[in-house]
Formats: structure tokens, sequence, C-alpha cells
């Protein structure tokens, strides 16, 4: 019966962890900025990106956990294979927080390359009077 109840109580944190996975990655990929980042949305966005895999990160890490703890309670195979689909899914769930972190950073990169050929491309203007 104890063994039951830790195992619930495993199971709910790997999901509850896999709600605010799911959390983080819906608003990154909303592209709300943090207050401290809101004159480069580029920026904001590549930082909720990689804020999302590093929930991601850790939702994997609760979701081994929870089938470590799961295998050395001697659960049943039902749960520890619940728990494996769960970690499928974890696993998931990071190799998209970091594709899209990869490719938040590659915008941000092409965003801040952009803005300073158009802020040199300004300049030269300036200098020949136009």
């Amino acid at each position: 019966m104890r063994s039951q109840t830790s195992i619930t109580r495993a199971l709910r944190r790997g999901l509850v962890a896999l709600a605010a996975l799911a959390l983080s990655i819906g608003l990154a990929s909303w592209n709300i900025p943090p207050a401290r980042a809101q004159s480069d949305p580029a920026a904001a966005a590549a930082q909720n990106a990689h804020d999302a895999a590093d929930a991601a990160q850790e939702a994997l890490d609760t979701a081994i956990d929870a089938r470590n703890q799961l295998e050395s309670d001697g659960a049943p195979q039902d749960q520890i294979d619940a728990a494996n689909q769960a970690i499928a899914q974890a696993r998931a769930d990071k190799d998209a927080a970091d594709q899209a972190a990869q490719a938040a950073d590659d915008a941000a990169g092409e965003a801040t390359g952009e803005a300073a050929g158009a802020a040199t491309d300004q300049g030269q203007d300036e200098q020949q009077g136009n």
C-alpha cells in the first residue's frame, strides 16, 4: 500500500512536470517577451525557447526518476510501461524544445545581423549626406 502511494506521487510529479513543460513551450511559441528584453523580441524569443528546453530537460529527468523509483519499488509492469511512455513523450518534447531553441538562436542571429547591416547602411547614408 505504501509503495503504491509513493508510486502515485511520483507519477503525479512527472505529470505536473510535463504539464509545466507544455505550458513553457506554449508560452515560448507565442513569443511573449519578458519585460527585461522587450527591446529585442528575437533575443526574448530565443531566451524563452531556451527556458522551455531547460524545463523539458527537467521534465525528462523527473520522468526518468519516477520510472526508476517504480522499478526499485517493484511496481507492476503496467505502471513501469506507463512511466516508459511518459519518458518517451518527455524525450520527444525535449527534442522539440531543443530544436525550437536552435531555430530561435538562428533567427536572433539573423535579426542581429540585419539590424547591424541596417545601422551600417544608415551610417553610410548620413556620411554621404543622403
